[in-house]
């Protein structure tokens, strides 16, 4: 009887899946038929893992085998984020909305009801540009899946960063440690703009870093100049500080991390992030809507400075330390590979070396901790 009955109960574990016991879904991708529009580009390069090339047309229709239909649709957008929509066949056989993401995200998942026919346009735009596409059965999405929340509430901590790739370079540390082990509310802004190939390799790289609060992606074009002088100039420095003071008072962070004062290696727009947080820093205090920041580390500044230990195993990345994190984040940045620049935590550009330019809290006594002395702070 005590064999029956334990047999009896696995049968209905494995009928009834209980709460976190959901199965990981498969990924159904290369057993269904993509229908491309007329005059469409691209029409084979969605499935290469490169956010360079890419399917352009005005709508992907997508047919799943009928015992394998589709819960789960994962797109990897080229081009410049546009609200697309999800379309099914009505009784008429003309399609029709089913789902709208107007969240405008590079990297963007959708669960699905179980579809066996429908297709991928554009709200408004003429056409939808897809650079990768993933499609999965029934189960729970596979961890490596960006499904991207907004930002929500005030950030613990704000990094902000030239680049794309730089916040593996010089911040890496700070990422996978605060944002991943340390469960913070952290949000990654860019101060240039970036082309979609390197919006898709952040996204990619924050991801596996522990980021689940989609970045902000910024708006000045980037240009290789030297001088803090110089990149004013093009940009226009009234323009960049009311930006970045719109930043710190949009996101509310109690800590901002950003760049060496001399632009690492030298680089004026790491520079202009390190002089232009000095002043939103003052800027983003006044007047009602103010916030007043109360820590801000300048990466490499030679006062009152922290040096990390990212050599530890974090539980969060399952014994990974965040070097290790560091390191794989700026692989994800496929495209900068050969710019000769490693992730590294000695050296000139050691990423676990930061000095406190300024602190409503007081001086760091115990060194070892952005939060010290933070009320605030999340424990």
């Amino acid at each position: 009887m005590k064999m029956k009955w334990l047999l009896t109960l696995v049968i209905c574990l494995a009928m009834f899946a209980l709460p976190g016991m959901a199965q990981e879904a498969e990924e159904i991708t290369d057993q269904c038929r993509l229908v491309y529009a007329p005059r469409s580009e691209g029409k084979k390069n969605m499935g290469d893992r490169s956010y360079i090339t890419y399917y352009k047309g005005k709508y992907l229709e997508v047919e799943t085998p009928a015992e394998v239909p589709c819960f789960g649709l994962y797109c990897s957008f080229a081009g410049r984020e546009i609200p697309y929509q999800v379309q099914t066949l009505n009784v008429e056989g003309e399609w029709e909305t089913l789902l709208t993401d107007d969240r405008l995200y590079a990297n963007s998942y959708l669960p699905l009801p179980g579809l066996s026919a429908f297709r991928i346009a554009p709200v408004e735009a003429e056409n939808v540009s897809i650079a990768e596409i993933h499609l999965f059965g029934e189960g729970e999405k596979p961890g490596w899946v960006q499904d991207w929340k907004p930002f929500e509430g005030k950030a613990d901590l704000l990094v902000l960063s030239a680049h794309a790739d730089d916040e593996m370079l010089f911040f890496g540390g700070i990422i996978p440690y605060y944002a991943g082990q340390m469960q913070k509310n952290v949000i990654v802004c860019y101060l240039t703009d970036q082309t979609s190939c390197r919006r898709n390799e952040l996204l990619d790289g924050l991801w596996l870093c522990g980021v689940r609060a989609y970045p902000s992606m910024g708006v000045f074009k980037d240009i290789k100049v030297d001088t803090l002088g110089d990149c004013y100039g093009y940009w226009g420095e009234k323009n960049v500080e009311e930006y970045v003071t719109g930043l710190f008072r949009k996101y509310q962070p109690d800590v901002v991390v950003t760049h060496d004062v001399r632009g690492e290696y030298g680089h004026g727009a790491h520079r202009t992030c390190a002089d232009v947080s000095k002043k939103a820093l003052v800027k983003a205090a006044e007047g009602e809507n103010g916030w007043q920041v109360k820590k801000l580390y300048l990466h490499l500044y030679k006062e009152n400075q922290i040096v990390f230990d990212w050599r530890q195993p974090l539980s969060f990345f399952e014994g990974k330390t965040a070097f290790d994190m560091a390191n794989a984040g700026f692989k994800c940045h496929a495209s900068q590979q050969s710019n000769g620049l490693i992730v590294q935590d000695w050296g000139r550009y050691a990423n676990n070396i930061f000095g406190l330019y300024h602190s409503e809290v007081g001086l760091d006594e115990a060194k070892n901790d952005l939060f010290e002395h933070l009320e605030a702070a999340v424990q």
